[in-house]
């Protein structure tokens, strides 16, 4: 198996776990290293970004920087 088949795999699993969480009404449970990884991905794109000067100036990873700025723009929106 891929590195890339990989990540699909635990990209569906999340969106699957997500999907049946949000049909029962109720929070998605992960594990803590799960949101873990996923806040070293926003922290490492946020680095870059700020690197940078801004996620124009981060060249062939402007979409990946676009995408994490997503996630936190989404997830930060939630809680305000």
């Amino acid at each position: 198996m891929t590195e890339a088949e990989q990540l699909l795999i635990a990209a569906a699993d999340l969106n699957e776990r997500a999907k049946a969480c949000e049909a029962a009404r109720h929070e998605v449970r992960l594990p803590p290293e799960v949101v873990a990884t996923i806040a070293y991905f926003l922290t490492t794109c946020g680095r870059i970004a700020a690197r940078a000067g801004g996620i124009r100036a981060t060249g062939p990873q402007e979409a990946l920087i676009e995408h994490a700025h997503d996630i936190a723009r989404t997830h930060l929106g939630e809680f305000k």
